[in-house]
């Protein structure tokens, strides 16, 4: 949380930002974070800055894969990594990985 935190106070000097009423965050599945761990840690780093009082959205993104033997993307259930059509475990990863700013409302 510290290194979102630190990606947010950048973009809020950056752009010359006067108050952040909400962030916005991508997390994927895969990361296996706690919504509500990540809450409590913003609302104790935010203390203080001009993020204080800010609402912290978490959108929690699906593990999703596309077979490389049958050409299938899935929704993977229960971290079992393996095709639902054809059972193979030969897989790319398209999505669960990500922990990053999506956006933020300012003023």
């Amino acid at each position: 949380m510290q290194e979102i935190f630190k990606v947010v106070e950048e973009q809020v000097r950056v752009n010359e930002v006067k108050k952040v009423h909400e962030v916005h965050l991508k997390v994927g599945k895969m990361m296996a974070v706690v919504p509500s761990s990540l809450s409590f840690c913003f609302e104790i780093l935010s203390k203080g800055t001009m993020l204080e009082g800010a609402q912290l959205e978490i959108e929690e993104i699906p593990v999703r894969c596309k077979c490389k033997s049958c050409g299938g993307e899935f929704m993977v259930e229960s971290f079992i990594f393996t095709c639902p059509d054809c059972k193979s475990s030969d897989l790319e990863q398209l999505s669960g990985n990500e922990f990053m700013v999506h956006s933020m409302e300012v003023d």
